[in-house]
């Protein structure tokens, strides 16, 4: 099914090829030459809005690798930690604290965690190392990229960087995201209405019956540019699965007149729906999440009228 924008772009190239019946034809402020550029600019930007969101489904997965990792060792350094302890060890208060955070419920959840985990890492390390003899700072096996490999604090603290980071990049790459899909919809407006002025004076100047006018009417498909607004595409099913993703199933008869079909989520303390996906079809898979990460999903679906229609929101916990 054809995106909104290229059924804005093949009347566009209809209409280059009719105009040419009359080449110096123009009307105020758009010739043929600045028509053929408005034409020639949708491709273009249809290929930025895909190169950018190809680039934050990157992120987002680097993003999730990143969290899991965190979250691991959110769960397991705590326990090795306190294993090394006396009960009486002053340090041993700080456990309640860091017990006290969920690190599964969300980014920041980890983060808040991870936060009082490395300090209490640092402090156990020193006082290994100021006993006689001195003991060893302590180390953990983490797999990382297929390789496993030993980490200490200095490691965990630049994981904790890291995580940082990569939501920024994240957000960064979700405003372009979102500044490429406002480009490519200004410009299929911008070229819509000139398609629809140059058509509305063409046939003035050269009626139903003239060589011209038959040739537009017979090439330039203007019923494309007066569908129906289209209707909501509602979600009908959220389903968790085990590898942490959900499959979201749509209603097989929604989204009627849509050309676009977007599904959008966005985690427990988000204030918006940050993160978009493409629908393709009755059903797909979202994902992967932290596990207890509650999201909540609703779609977005348009065409070449203005605006768009969002579908009722629906939430599920990821396994």
């Amino acid at each position: 099914m054809n995106e909104y924008w290229e059924i804005t772009h093949t009347r566009g190239i209809a209409t280059q090829a009719v105009w040419t019946d009359q080449p110096d034809f123009a009307l105020n402020k758009l010739s043929k030459t600045q028509h053929s550029a408005l034409v020639d600019a949708m491709p273009s930007l249809a290929q930025e809005r895909a190169n950018k969101e190809s680039d934050l489904t990157g992120i987002i997965a680097g993003r999730h690798d990143t969290f899991e990792l965190v979250t691991s060792l959110d769960v397991r350094v705590p326990g090795v930690l306190g294993g090394t302890l006396d009960d009486e060890d002053d340090l041993q208060e700080q456990f309640d604290h860091i017990y006290a955070i969920d690190p599964g419920a969300s980014q920041e959840s980890a983060l808040r965690r991870a936060r009082l985990v490395l300090p209490l890492w640092q402090k156990v390390d020193a006082a290994r190392a100021a006993l006689t003899p001195a003991e060893p700072p302590i180390k953990l096996k983490v797999v990382v990229n297929g390789a496993s490999v030993s980490w200490g604090a200095a490691d965990f603290e630049h994981l904790i960087d890291q995580a940082e980071n990569v939501q920024k990049a994240e957000a960064a790459a979700q405003h372009e995201v979102t500044a490429a899909k406002a480009a490519l919809r200004a410009a299929d407006h911008k070229l819509d209405r000139a398609n629809k002025r140059w058509y509305k004076a063409w046939m003035k100047a050269f009626p139903p019956g003239t060589p011209e006018g038959d040739a537009a009417k017979a090439q330039i498909p203007t019923e494309l540019n007066t569908v129906a607004d289209p209707e909501a595409l509602e979600i009908t099913l959220l389903t968790p699965q085990a590898n942490h993703t959900i499959l979201v199933a749509f209603n097989p008869d929604g989204g009627a007149h849509a050309t676009t079909r977007e599904l959008l989520y966005r985690l427990a303390g988000e204030p918006e729906f940050g993160h978009t996906a493409p629908i393709t079809g009755t059903s797909m898979v979202a994902g992967p999440f932290a596990a207890g990460a509650l999201v909540t999903f609703r779609t977005r679906v348009a065409n070449s009228n203005p605006g768009t229609v969002p579908s009722a929101e629906k939430t599920a916990v990821a396994l």
